[in-house]
């Protein structure tokens, strides 16, 4: 990688805005009072329309589609942009939602053509509220489970004009669970988001990382997300560690102490460069 400079250049992302007004208030804490310079959009969330209205006229961050296919929560589920009859296969049989995680396409792959056609429902909604998209990237990494879209994202984000996340998020060194905080032999209860990216941008070489994070607070609309396997409780905890991560003071002190340059997707070199 051809580096503009011997320091850690880092592409700081906040996921899930649009997804509950407390998350889009807590992605914007993140950009104003810290180190976020790229907000991750879903399309189809309840609160995208309030998204727009705290964001979409910023210039000071990079915006992306992050392109949804899934609905995890129990209580909180959400739809496809395009109308339902034009994308059945992404939906749950006999329903109105998208399925809750992407294993569900090992059984049952969606048609190519319609993810597409989705995706691109999403974008155009996007630029319809009057975001600027820089790039694109997926939610639940849904690409790992549905291998043969790939390539049709490939030639969708080169078309639209749009950065393929893929190419640019090289992660931060792991860090030792003494050094993130987190109690030896513990279950993560006690992750502390914060002190492990401090603990990760010290061991980090000059070079060009992503750091991810889904910002929120302990608020009404943020505790009704939640499911048996990830309760409600720990997806509230785990939301205010990742907005502390980009915003407490140590986070702060170390990026000026080890010359780290948060950065947009706009402004990063591709990793094959």
């Amino acid at each position: 990688m051809n580096q503009t400079s011997q320091n850690i250049r880092l592409i700081t992302r906040a996921d899930d805005a649009g997804s509950a007004r407390t998350a889009d208030r807590a992605i914007l804490e993140t950009i104003e009072r810290g180190i976020v310079r790229n907000v991750s959009l879903m399309a189809v969330g309840p609160t995208i329309g309030h998204a727009a209205e705290l964001l979409a006229g910023r210039k000071d961050v990079c915006f992306g589609v992050h392109a949804t296919l899934n609905a995890e929560w129990s209580d909180v589920r959400w739809g496809p942009a395009a109308p339902p009859d034009r994308v059945p296969s992404l939906l749950e049989p006999g329903g109105a939602y998208f399925t809750r995680a992407p294993r569900a396409f090992l059984e049952r792959p969606p048609a190519i053509a319609e993810v597409m056609a989705e995706l691109q429902a999403q974008l155009d909604r996007l630029r319809g509220l009057g975001f600027a998209i820089g790039y694109a990237d997926t939610h639940m990494v849904f690409e790992w489970a549905l291998p043969a879209v790939a390539e049709p994202f490939d030639r969708w984000c080169e078309r639209e004009g749009l950065r393929n996340y893929r190419r640019y998020g090289r992660p931060l060194p792991e860090a030792g669970p003494a050094e993130d905080g987190r109690a030896p032999g513990g279950d993560g209860a006690s992750r502390d988001p914060a002190a492990e990216l401090v603990a990760r941008l010290e061991k980090a070489a000059p070079g060009q990382y992503l750091v991810v994070g889904h910002p929120g607070c302990d608020e009404p609309d943020m505790r009704r997300m939640g499911s048996p396997d990830y309760p409600s409780a720990r997806v509230v905890s785990d939301r205010i560690g990742e907005r502390l991560q980009f915003t407490r003071p140590d986070v702060l002190a170390c990026c000026e102490r080890l010359g780290v340059t948060p950065i947009r997707y706009d402004e990063a070199e591709p990793l094959d460069a």
